[in-house]
């Protein structure tokens, strides 16, 4: 059969796949920062916000780099194992490599470095659909006075009963949007924000770190 000679429509929201070229860049630039930098950390993050990681990058631009990316390609920039590791014992970061995580490049002394990271710990964030609510949302009935008119209809999607009255958003009824240790529904993680409710931390954990041809496990004893 021929093919349609219609328009297909691409929704805007899709995003292109990453090219082998985009993957060797990534490579390419991990393995150039090892003549860049003494120390090698590898970290684990914890309800990861842009805008926070962007901060880090700006603070840490003089004396150190953050890589975020494929997992498999970052432990294959380091070397998966001995035959194939860029540096010697730098293999025995690949194992961290796993989940939400990501390498820090530095040439900071260790000290420093936990010191730093330590204050970014339990920077507080909004929560997002699918985390345990930390903090009870309970509405009393009467007039939002913080939503103007024109946001009625985002208000009624979200579940709130409400009416208007006079052009002010009048809530029908006390609600209860979550209790603590409730899982969040995405109407209840998106009521939280709008009602200017953080109730996540932004966490970084270090997990192993690298320096001359010795590779381990950060402890919380060091």
């Amino acid at each position: 059969m021929p093919k349609s000679k219609r328009a297909k429509v691409i929704p805007l929201s899709k995003t292109s796949a990453k090219t082998r070229e985009d993957k060797d860049k990534l490579i390419e630039r991990i393995r150039e920062a090892l003549d860049d930098y003494t120390d090698i950390y590898t970290f684990n993050l914890q309800n990861i916000r842009t805008n926070i990681l962007q901060q880090i990058r700006e603070d840490r631009a003089a004396d150190s780099r953050l890589f975020l990316g494929n997992n498999k390609l970052m432990q294959i920039a380091l070397g998966k194992d001995a035959d194939s590791e860029r540096r010697k014992n730098l293999h025995k970061l690949a194992p961290f490599l796993n989940g939400l995580c990501g390498l820090l490049f530095t040439n900071l002394g260790k000290k420093e470095v936990k010191a730093y990271f330590e204050q970014q710990v339990g920077e507080p964030v909004f929560a997002r659909t699918g985390q345990t609510a930390t903090e009870a949302l309970e509405l009393k009935a009467g007039v939002l006075p913080q939503f103007p008119h024109n946001m009625f209809d985002h208000l009624a999607k979200l579940g709130l009963n409400i009416k208007l009255d006079k052009g002010a958003i009048v809530l029908l009824q006390d609600t209860t949007v979550c209790e603590v240790g409730d899982v969040l529904s995405a109407e209840a993680a998106q009521l939280l924000k709008l009602f200017g409710i953080q109730s996540a931390a932004f966490g970084i954990e270090l997990t192993a770190h690298w320096c001359n041809g010795v590779a381990k496990k950060v402890t919380a004893k060091e």
